[in-house]
């Protein structure tokens, strides 16, 4: 295969490098063709013009265009202008299809273009080119990731240069479209391909939790305005500059162990962000800063790994937010893939990739995306290249430093944070658990208890059981405190292996007495499982005690219960099993 770049100067000139490329591709050599058009201008006139003119020489419609929020020419970051690029194709099967009209029916599409990908012979990526952020892709994607695993897929989202821009439009030579999904197939047996992305951003300070979202909407976070995050702990005020200024701190989500970017297009009067990407309630989010050695560092992981590939073109899809962050060195992570082959693409709204680990479809923002192609086993060796980030001197040299500072000491207060939560989350094992048998404490079990009770419905039942050790006193005394405790542990045992197939709770209620609640029981079952532990530990055999026994008392009690008569009834049901003999099981009136 092979790609050209070209940049659109007129028409003249235009038209007669088309004809040296048309020449080449009716040699014979060429199976396909396919044309990229990413435009940073946005006279629709032009960039029609341009794709009627490349669809008329070359006689196909294998064109798909997007506005652009920055054209990527030979690895490099060229002045705004229309963008062109021709790749040919030996042997692969390179189509464009067309999915018009796809606001609301993301679902639809994305069940034809899985089934279009699963039916494509040797189909080995889908290329995505999006119209912004208007469509529910979210349901788009999780449709398409239902497709064969081994199946790549990419793409990008349509924006102009300006976040004020409210132009996010796809094209080909018939038209401008704001609904329009142009989706590439790329297929063959000896077409390979190889797409992954590059970040690099890190984590500032401890998780928030998103209490609140609808779709790329959040509303709210830890059950405050999403915007507090900004105001309160990085002093960014919701006015004219919010946007451009939150750019350098997006946010991070968490989604099934993979990290989401997302940055932010605007605040609304309620303090609701509006991200480039859609956040979804329960999320952990962060905020997070570009740390330049870190995304050096990726950048050069993958271009170690495209080294090895060996491929012969080379597309770059990267978020605008990457463009506002490197400022005047934004070329120095994409110059490298110049150097091992051709290199086009543009700067995007928004990247689309498939995770290699669970298959899921996802959008990305703030991310490099890099897609290596070729055709056939790769040809000679590539010498190794990296980014050359020496230009980083004087002030960004600074930051560079500066970051690896906040970076350190971030991971502190990661480990901090975390090392908080393992103690407080101990701390609350044991202000809810008795410390010898494990079970709830009497405080616990009395507020799982009124839990119960509150959230009976009209109709409901739930039960309780209080079990005595019979003659206690004596096994302390006669065996010893340490027969006793072992006693009581091993009883507790029992109680949870006999709960927990009916959902229930078991609790030390004091001394050698236990309270069991049995959610959602009637009456006959806490009879039944009463007796049931009456039996079994009358069964046993108590290492140092020998054989002992329990006495139990069963109450059954719905929504119309008196709660205070509840315990006093039960206590009652407990003591007659005492007084009539011991080993018995009473049910209370």
């Amino acid at each position: 295969m092979k790609q050209l770049s070209l940049r659109y100067v007129g028409e003249l000139d235009f038209e007669a490098k088309l004809e040296n490329i048309l020449s080449e591709y009716n040699s014979g050599s060429y199976k396909s063709i396919l044309f990229h058009i990413y435009s940073g201008v946005l006279d629709k006139k032009l960039i029609i013009g341009i794709s009627e003119t490349i669809s008329k020489m070359f006689s196909t419609d294998q064109i798909i265009g997007s506005i652009s929020a920055g054209e990527i020419k030979n690895g490099r970051l060229m002045d705004r202008g229309v963008l062109i690029s021709v790749m040919m194709f030996e042997q692969a099967d390179v189509r464009v299809h067309r999915f018009p009209g796809a606001k609301d029916k993301e679902i639809r599409f994305g069940r034809e273009i899985c089934r279009l990908a699963d039916s494509t012979p040797d189909c080995k990526a889908l290329e995505l080119m999006l119209p912004g952020t208007n469509l529910h892709t979210r349901n788009l994607f999780e449709e398409i990731s239902k497709c064969d695993r081994s199946i790549q897929v990419f793409g990008g989202y349509a924006g102009g240069h300006s976040m004020e821009s409210s132009e996010h439009f796809v094209f080909d030579h018939n038209g401008i479209y704001s609904d329009m999904i142009f989706l590439v197939t790329y297929a063959g047996k000896d077409f390979h391909i190889s797409v992954d992305k590059s970040v690099g951003w890190q984590t500032l300070g401890v998780p928030f939790k998103v209490t609140k979202a609808d779709e790329n909407r959040l509303i709210t976070v830890d059950g405050y305005p999403a915007v507090e995050l900004y105001e309160k702990y990085m002093q960014i005020t919701a006015d004219e500059n919010f946007a451009e200024e939150t750019f350098e701190f997006p946010l991070m989500a968490e989604l099934d162990g993979e990290e989401l970017l997302r940055h932010t297009i605007t605040v609304e009067p309620d303090g609701t962000l509006l991200l480039a990407g859609y956040v979804t309630e329960g999320m952990n989010i962060y905020l997070c800063y570009g740390a330049p050695a870190d995304i050096v560092g990726k950048v050069d992981k993958r271009l170690d790994e495209i080294c090895e590939f060996r491929p012969e073109a080379v597309l770059l899809y990267s978020c605008s937010v990457r463009k506002s962050f490197w400022e005047d060195f934004v070329n120095i992570e994409m110059m490298p893939f110049q150097q091992i082959a051709e290199t086009a693409g543009f700067h995007t709204w928004g990247e689309v990739n498939r995770d290699k680990n669970n298959g899921n479809v996802l959008e990305y923002n703030i991310t490099l995306l890099s897609i290596a192609m070729r055709e056939g086993e790769p040809k000679g060796e590539i010498k190794r290249v990296h980014v050359d980030d020496s230009v980083l001197k004087g002030q960004a040299s600074l930051i560079k430093r500066l970051t690896k500072l906040v970076y350190a000491t971030t991971n502190e207060l990661h480990k901090a944070y975390s090392d908080l939560s393992a103690m407080n989350n101990k701390l609350q094992e044991m202000a809810d658990h008795d410390g010898l048998t494990k079970l709830y404490n009497r405080r616990r079990t009395e507020l799982l208890i009124g839990e119960c009770f509150a959230g009976l419905k009209e109709g409901e039942k739930a039960a309780l059981i209080m079990a005595d050790i019979d003659f206690f006193k004596r096994i302390n005394d006669t065996c010893g405190h340490a027969v006793g405790d072992n006693t009581l542990v091993k009883i507790s045992t029992i109680m949870k292996e006999l709960l927990e197939a009916e959902g229930g709770y078991a609790g030390r209620w004091g001394g050698e007495e236990f309270m069991m609640l049995l959610p959602r029981a009637d009456a006959d079952k806490a009879y039944e499982l009463a007796e049931k532990l009456r039996s079994t530990v009358e069964s046993m055999e108590f290492e140092g005690a020998g054989r002992i026994t329990v006495s139990l008392g069963t109450l059954c009690f719905d929504s119309k219960s008196d709660p205070k008569s509840i315990f006093k009834s039960l206590d009652d049901a407990l003591y007659a099993a005492k007084e009539g003999g011991r080993n018995a099981v009473v049910r209370a009136n």
